[in-house]
């Protein structure tokens, strides 16, 4: 079975986080310690294939280098048969950099973060032995969240609505497919169902649908 820890202080991010590695990979379990502490705890307790790391945990100065190294370095040496892949809302290329000398496989910008980016960078880290993927530029519409969608309803009508221009329907109907594990005529009956319900309970719908 996988095993993930996610270190993480926010709740509503490390929950979000825990969300995302669990749904990049079959058969897996996923645990979240809000703290350097715990996340020791665990260790003690448990071998994980993944540990993803925020360097700005309580106890320790987030807008201090040495602080943040200091992190990365004690789960990375708590740790070491792990990947080891850090999150941040600060990223840049220069840390990067140092997360790499020290040992970590993959770093990440938290703004613009999608849905199966983590078995994407694990892809990366097989290939090319390490992965950055730093914040993409800033939203140009705005998110939507309805009440009535299942799960993956909301994912779909997500997909579509930020899908890069010129995407026709029936490529982003094949790329949800390759996302959700099924074929494009259900991907398409899932974004059908999902616009269907918003227009039933009139719903206003946004740009995009």
């Amino acid at each position: 079975m996988f095993r993930a820890l996610v270190v993480e202080d926010q709740n509503l991010m490390r929950l979000a986080l825990m969300d995302q590695v669990r749904a990049s990979f079959e058969n897996c379990v996923v645990i979240g310690a809000e703290t350097l502490e715990l996340a020791i705890h665990e260790f003690e307790k448990n071998d994980f294939d993944l540990v993803v790391i925020d360097p700005g945990l309580p106890g320790f100065d987030p807008t201090s280098q040495a602080d943040r190294v200091v992190v990365v370095e004690k789960i990375i040496e708590a740790s070491p048969s792990a990947i080891h892949i850090v999150v941040t809302g600060s990223d840049n290329t220069s840390e990067a950099a140092i997360f790499r000398r020290i040992g970590a496989s993959g770093y990440i910008g938290k703004t613009g973060f999608e849905p199966g980016v983590f078995s994407d960078v694990l892809d990366d880290i097989s290939t090319k032995g390490f992965s950055v993927r730093l914040s993409r530029v800033a939203m140009t519409i705005a998110d939507y969240r309805f009440s009535g969608l299942t799960p993956r309803e909301q994912e779909v009508i997500d997909m579509m609505r930020h899908r890069e221009p010129g995407m026709t329907r029936k490529q982003i109907y094949e790329l949800m497919a390759d996302r959700l594990s099924i074929d494009a005529g259900s991907a398409e009956k899932y974004f059908k169902q999902a616009r269907a319900k918003l227009m039933k309970h009139g719903h206003r719908l946004p740009q995009g649908l």
